[in-house]
């Protein structure tokens, strides 16, 4: 759901950049209709701006979310607001991020595994 300086969070696991990137790839049918990506499949999610999205592979899994935030879009602030709900460290080591800025995820499911990769959401903060 679209909502204005709110951004939501996902980490997860998965073998490389282009196996994030395809699992959030969308694509069009023939008569031009949105086919959601996999991602959004799993979550429940019916559409988000591709444009206000930002993602990242790292190759180390790390359970500090310090290093999972670093270098994004306003990354002082939402380390500050993720470390004050989950402390500096997670409970698990996540080598992938997904962010969804200007988006407020109000689904029920909160952790998926399919087909080897794994993801968590970990909440949606205010970020200006």
């Amino acid at each position: 759901m679209e909502k204005e300086n709110i951004v939501a969070l996902w980490v997860g696991n998965v073998s490389s950049m282009g196996e994030l990137e395809e699992y959030l790839e969308t694509t069009y049918t023939e008569d031009g209709d949105l086919l959601p990506s996999a991602f959004a499949q799993d979550f429940g999610i019916e559409y988000y701006d591709e444009a206000f999205q930002e993602i990242d592979y790292r190759e180390h899994a790390t359970a500090n979310i310090n290093e999972l935030l670093a270098d994004f879009s306003y990354d002082e602030e939402l380390i500050s607001k993720y470390t004050s709900l989950y402390g500096e460290g997670l409970s698990s080591k996540f080598n992938s991020v997904i962010l969804l800025y200007n988006f407020e995820y109000t689904g029920s499911l909160k952790k998926v595994v399919n087909s080897g990769r794994s993801f968590e959401y970990l909440g949606s903060v205010a970020y200006r």
